[in-house]
């Protein structure tokens, strides 16, 4: 989950780069390098590229590509710690629906986690000078990470992480493509360093989808969705250094909440144990 993070980092550069380039336009590049990338692997290791479980598949390409849709719109319209940020409410997301249709248990000090989070992701929100509509869509691209992530987490030990990761850009190229038939833009002919930024977008993109699958195929929603709330951390060191960006000490105490209610849910278990172990005592007493 941490070269997830990392490789989605380098990603959200690449897209704050060309911000000049239509959302859409940049998501129809990414598609046909993800997708070219993903046939490639998939051809070489001689795998069934359409997979078994089509139904979760396809849901997680349908969600998947929502969900892209929205974020790189934030990613070009916000301050890149700003729209990661905003985007990390996809882990109560992702808990939330797990919990609803997987019957994953969540344990109260989880619970507790996410309120923190959540809160440093209001104060992120209430301190930074954020659109309505710019967060609505933030909102709604979190809200629908969350269902991609969970048709990935119903898929585990049936479907070969590579076919998963094949089926979010085979079912993103179609809707993209649609909607600009639909919905004419004014087509931006890239230039000079935007197409590295495009293929590494395509690069990108596939190193974080590829591990992030894996991770979310190896233990629960509640605990792997958390992880990747590090990515804030990437998202203000490459805004502060790439981008010039500044945030004032009020939107770092909103990261830092943010972190800190990671950090409560990576140790959980530690947290019950220690609660336990001080409830004895009294007991005892």
């Amino acid at each position: 989950m941490l070269i997830a993070s990392l490789g989605f980092a380098w990603m959200n550069a690449s897209v704050k780069y060309i911000s000049h380039i239509p959302v859409f336009e940049v998501i129809l590049f990414r598609a046909i390098i993800t997708l070219g990338i993903s046939y490639a692997i998939l051809k070489k290791r001689k795998v069934n590229p359409w997979g078994t479980h089509h139904k979760f598949l396809i849901a997680r390409g349908v969600f998947g590509a929502g969900g892209l849709i929205c974020y790189f719109y934030t990613l070009q319209h916000m301050q890149l710690a700003n729209a990661i940020v905003i985007h990390y409410l996809s882990p109560i997301f992702t808990t939330l629906i797990a919990m609803l249709f997987l019957k994953e248990k969540v344990r109260i000090i989880q619970w507790l986690s996410f309120a923190v989070s959540f809160t440093g992701v209001l104060m992120v929100k209430g301190f930074a000078n954020i659109e309505p509509f710019d967060f609505l869509m933030g909102v709604m691209g979190a809200m629908l990470s969350g269902f991609a992530y969970n048709a990935i987490r119903n898929m585990k030990d049936k479907e070969d992480a590579d076919v998963i990761v094949f089926y979010h850009p085979l079912i993103s190229l179609p809707i993209v493509i649609g909607y600009l038939m639909i919905f004419p833009q004014n087509f931006v002919m890239p230039k000079g360093s935007d197409w590295l930024f495009l293929i590494g977008t395509g690069i990108f993109t596939q190193i974080g989808q590829y591990f992030i699958t894996r991770a979310y195929q190896q233990d629960t929603a509640a605990r792997i969705s958390s992880v990747s709330y590090i990515g804030i951390i990437w998202g203000v060191l490459m805004g502060k250094f790439l981008f010039e960006d500044t945030y004032p000490p009020s939107v770092l105490l909103g990261m830092s909440v943010v972190l800190g209610g990671v950090l409560l849910n990576l140790n959980a278990l530690h947290v019950r144990k220690m609660a336990d172990k001080i409830k004895a005592l009294f007991v005892g007493d």
